[in-house]
């Protein structure tokens, strides 16, 4: 949140804007990664795609390039950052880029840098990393068009369709189970890696995912 010049309009620490998503990462934000006041576990990747609010357009877009946000808290969207007490940020001090700019008042700065400069990954992991060329794999394997269109046709009771989603959605989740035990990294950092799990997306289509053992079934919901 932006507090400008007193003599005008100023910011009310309302929290409003904290409330309806965690910024995304840009450039100028790099450093605050590299030094930790950002770990990679508060990260969530959007990847290409993925359905989002784009607030230039004030519409639902798909995704033409990876973004990084801080994570939402309690299962919304709340940024991990705001205290829901107090409506203080933790990070006030060394906040990202997005947030200095952001002024509900007056949107055109944040407006001005929102689509510019955006981090991904690869830029936040040493180059020749070995999880590049998995998280690669997982982005090729399970992409989220893909998904969608699996997911339509399935619930059109197309059943290749549906045995396909089945395992794009099963090897999704045997990724995320396998890193953390393979690597020693903690599980937090799936969704930094690999994006929101397919079972989320799957879930804003309103198609239920349950674990049957060694695949899944799901529940299409009107």
């Amino acid at each position: 949140m932006q507090i400008p010049n007193t003599n005008g309009p100023h910011c009310r620490c309302c929290g409003k804007c904290c409330r309806e998503g965690g910024p995304a990462l840009h450039a100028q934000d790099l450093p605050l990664v590299q030094d930790g006041t950002i770990p990679l576990a508060d990260i969530v990747t959007l990847r290409v795609g993925e359905w989002v609010f784009d607030q230039p357009r004030q519409e639902i877009v798909p995704l033409t390039a990876e973004m990084l946000k801080i994570k939402g808290r309690d299962s919304t969207w709340t940024c991990l950052y705001l205290s829901p007490e107090s409506n203080l940020c933790s990070v006030y001090e060394a906040r990202p880029a997005e947030c200095e700019a952001l002024f509900c008042e007056d949107t055109g700065p944040l407006l001005a840098m929102y689509g510019e400069d955006r981090l991904s990954r690869a830029d936040l992991l040493p180059e020749g990393h070995p999880l590049l060329e998995l998280m690669a794999e997982h982005d090729r394997r399970c992409p989220p068009p893909r998904m969608e269109d699996l997911a339509k046709a399935a619930r059109e009771g197309d059943r290749e369709a549906g045995e396909a989603l089945k395992e794009m959605v099963v090897y999704d989740m045997e990724m995320r189970r396998l890193v953390p035990q393979k690597t020693g990294m903690p599980a937090e950092l799936n969704e930094f890696l690999f994006g929101r799990p397919l079972r989320v997306l799957l879930g804003a289509m309103n198609i239920k995912v349950y674990d049957t053992g060694d695949t899944v079934r799901f529940n299409f919901q009107a």
